[in-house]
């Protein structure tokens, strides 16, 4: 009887069990009466099974009843070597389910257990499936067609009876049949072959089941919205139309949905407002339009693409604060008095932006005292001269947001300087070369007012005591200690277990490391330890920002919680009892950002696959980023693309992972690899369709 056999009928005896009574005794002729297979040898064995792993109890010969609490349900959370973790609500342990224990599940299936120690259980029922839709790559072998779905966490190879499909077609896939030695897969779609950029990004928003397309309802819908411009809602806004107002961002933005203006009162006395796209006034509570971006929740920005929460009608047009048109705007207006805010003011407005500028624009405005842009900084390639309020409302709030930024790091606000890489693809999408994306004073001017405008809507939340707040716990103490150990490793002598303010101390190793090889990695290490930030209506600070209140409010063409912030925001300002049931929407947006977060991730990992593939045998300098008892992580220094060696691969010596100390020692020789050491490596192969890079040693630097 095959161990698949033996599973099916435990879960199926364990059923009956438990849909008569936990502690109702069920002899052998009741329990083969109410199972579909007559076998008597196969009940009996499984049986004698549910008895020795203490799931029944035999109270007399051919008699049994379910032990209690000896079965429990939770979500599989999978390892990369196949075993897992049962993760089961309100427990603050885990339960190990070694591999041959994982029965069919795949990570994040929701699924029945049954103990067979404290701490480690054995997987007898599927309940939910996490997915319906997979996505693999078709192979050929003695002449059978089979599908190779290889996740991050998932290895499994499915049969697939289709003669329509060949070797290395991308398949969309269901699971129909579980019971076989090989399971089997019903064909979806396909959407081509493996390593073709489009598909392979397509396969990424299958796999993420991210819906890339709009339907032509939504579409329609969304083009009627521009009625709801018109003179009668124009006359209920403030007017900020003759307000001197810019926005800044990417040079490849194409919504646009904040936007300052700049007041100067008087010498010492300034309005600063900061503009966020009026979203919410036309994309209406219940609405079709509605219900779409709430399930989306976010816009997904891929290597090469963007995923929208909203159509393009609402995005780049009705909403996007365009430049030179009037747009409608949800705003924060402070009044400055010798770089302190003595006023504030919250309410629907009407802007005209005069001018709309890029970082580099901005940036060279900043640095250079002049309001001519030339033609190699300039947007449209072309010299312009801007206009000189805008140039003149530049000035004062770089200054102001540099007094803001330097007041927020006093308080303990950690700030992060990572090197990020941005891709440049050509017109098919391939990469061709690797950029690194700085971060500019301009960059930081808009950062700053956005920080402040959430920040002091949060205030009125708590004020009110409604709303939602954009949340971030401290560390977990075991993460803090595992980093300090690391650091203490890399030379670092940082004291983050007993600081008073571990805020600070983080801070300090930030700016130590700021330039030093390993900073990427220390940057990397540093925001592993961090909690995940998420939504909530229980406000309990941001530890990263070290604000005691935050919430999200100035990108709702990006962001769902954001729209919600806006409803909120304006039901306090008119005095509204209604309420929403945000708790249920901020688990769920919170739960959307992760998916997107990883899909982005997929997407990064893929073109540095494919980049690097063009690499094969180059050499590059490294830094260790990652050690485990497989081998070492190496990130390649000039373009950030991280690969793998094996520890059979490096060369000298035999090598032990000693994971407390986090390194690689050599049995002979003594010779250490530790995170941050410098390494020679060479490109030496890639594997597209498992997103790895493989690297080989050449000498440590």
């Amino acid at each position: 009887m095959s161990k698949k056999k033996t599973n099916s009928y435990n879960s199926s005896i364990i059923q009956i069990f438990k849909s008569s009574s936990n502690k109702q005794k069920l002899n052998f002729r009741q329990i083969k009466s109410r199972l579909k297979e007559k076998n008597i040898i196969l009940i009996k064995k499984a049986l004698e099974s549910l008895v020795n792993k203490g799931v029944l109890n035999q109270v007399n010969p051919g008699s049994y009843v379910l032990v209690q609490n000896k079965t429990v349900i939770g979500t599989v959370d999978k390892t990369n070597k196949g075993s897992g973790y049962l993760i089961v609500e309100n427990n603050d342990k885990d339960f190990y389910i070694s591999e041959k224990n994982t029965k069919n599940s795949l990570n994040g299936d929701t699924v029945e257990c049954v103990k067979i120690s404290n701490r480690e259980v054995e997987v007898v029922r599927i309940i939910k499936r996490k997915k319906n839709r997979y996505v693999g790559v078709v192979f050929t072998e003695n002449n059978q067609k089979y599908i190779d779905y290889n996740s991050n966490k998932d290895k499994v190879v499915f049969f697939c009876n289709n003669k329509n499909i060949n070797n290395d077609d991308i398949i969309v896939f269901e699971i129909y049949n579980w019971e076989k030695a090989v399971p089997e897969a019903k064909i979806i779609k396909t959407l081509g072959k493996k390593g073709n950029v489009n598909n392979e990004i397509h396969a990424i928003l299958e796999e993420f089941e991210l819906p890339y397309e709009f339907e032509d309802n939504l579409i329609k819908e969304a083009q009627l919205l521009k009625n709801l411009q018109n003179s009668k809602e124009e006359e209920k806004r403030k007017n900020l139309k003759n307000t001197t107002t810019f926005t800044i961002d990417p040079a490849d933005a194409k919504d646009f949905d904040d936007a300052i203006s700049v007041n100067k009162i008087n010498n010492d006395t300034i309005e600063i407002g900061v503009h966020i796209a009026d979203v919410s006034h036309f994309l209406k509570e219940n609405s079709i339009l509605d219900k779409e971006a709430e399930k989306r929740a976010t816009s997904v920005y891929l290597v090469d693409r963007v995923v929208p929460m909203l159509p393009e009608e609402i995005s780049n047009n009705l909403c996007s604060l365009n430049p030179r048109e009037d747009k409608y705007a949800f705003s924060a207006v402070f009044t400055f008095k010798n770089n302190k805010i003595i006023k504030e003011w919250f309410g629907k407005t009407v802007i005209n932006s005069n001018e709309r500028l890029s970082y580099k624009e901005a940036q060279f405005i900043i640095d250079n005292n002049t309001r001519t842009i030339p033609t190699e900084i300039s947007l449209n390639n072309k010299k312009k001269e801007i206009n000189k309020e805008v140039e003149g409302a530049i000035y004062i709030i770089n200054k102001i947001a540099k007094k803001l930024r330097e007041e927020r790091h006093a308080k303990g606000s950690i700030s992060f300087n990572k090197k990020e890489v941005k891709f440049v693809l050509d017109k098919d999408k391939e990469p061709v070369k690797t950029i690194i994306k700085e971060s500019l004073d301009a960059n930081k001017l808009i950062e700053e007012f956005m920080l402040l405008a959430n920040k002091k809507v949060a205030n009125l939340f708590v004020k009110h005591k409604k709303g939602l707040f954009r949340i971030h716990d401290y560390p977990d103490d075991q993460k803090i200690i595992t980093l300090e150990r690391i650091i203490k490793k890399l030379g670092y002598k940082q004291n983050l277990r007993n600081a008073k303010n571990i805020n600070n101390e983080l801070n300090a190793l930030l700016k130590e490391t700021e330039s030093s090889p390993e900073k990427n990695l220390i940057d990397t290490l540093v925001i592993r330890s961090m909690s995940k930030a998420k939504y909530s209506t229980k406000n309990i600070g941001h530890f990263g920002l070290s604000f005691d209140k935050y919430t999200h409010f100035t990108s709702p063409i990006r962001r769902y919680p954001d729209v919600l912030v806006h409803r909120e925001l304006e039901r306090i300002l008119s005095n509204s009892n209604k309420n929403q049931n945000l708790e249920s929407l901020c688990l769920h947006c919170s739960s959307r950002e992760e998916v997107a977060v990883k899909a982005e991730r997929s997407s990064i990992k893929f073109m540095q696959v494919k980049f690097m593939s063009k690499k094969i045998n180059k050499t590059f300098e490294g830094v260790i980023s990652g050690i485990n008892d497989r081998g070492v992580f190496v990130e390649a220094v000039e373009n950030k693309c991280e690969g793998f060696i094996r520890i059979k691969d490096i060369p000298g010596d035999y090598f032990n992972f000693l994971e407390n100390e986090m390194l690689l020692l050599g049995r002979h020789t003594k010779e250490e690899y530790r995170l941050g050491d410098k390494v020679l490596i060479k490109v030496e192969a890639v594997n597209q369709s498992k997103k790895q890079i493989d690297f080989s040693l050449l000498e440590k630097m």
